[in-house]
């Protein structure tokens, strides 16, 4: 039985870790435009309404793309970890690994399926 378990925890181990191999890619830098006429720092000339709502733009973009995905792949994982390799012969291991997969998943997914939304929600947590 430790045989099964064991064979069992490398395949999700090898799984996670060819399914998890990506490309990064950075976008062009944009050139200066110039300074602003007056720079306070810490303080931003977007308003919370307009920042959020890019935010929420940007997550969906980042859903759209890939963060469905990564949830259930990050699901399946979590289930499967926390069933077999956590507590093994209860139902513990599968209630706390399946939320945590999920939920970790979403946010690998949508990080890679658009690359702006971490830097959206940033500028909707720093703006006044």
């Amino acid at each position: 039985m430790n045989l099964i378990k064991k064979s069992a925890a490398s395949v999700l181990v090898v799984a996670t870790v060819t399914l998890g191999a990506g490309t990064a890619h950075a976008d062009p830098v944009l050139p200066n435009t110039g300074t602003p006429a007056l720079a306070i720092p810490g303080r931003h000339e977007v308003d919370k309404q307009k920042a959020l709502e890019n935010m929420l733009n940007e997550l969906g973009v980042g859903w759209a793309n890939g963060g469905a995905a990564g949830t259930a792949i990050g699901a399946l994982m979590g289930l499967g970890v926390g069933c077999i390799s956590m507590f093994p012969g209860s139902l513990a291991g599968c209630i706390i690994g399946t939320p945590i997969g999920a939920i970790t998943g979403a946010i690998v997914g949508i990080g890679q399926g658009n690359p702006r939304a971490q830097q959206a929600i940033q500028e909707y947590i720093n703006t006044p």
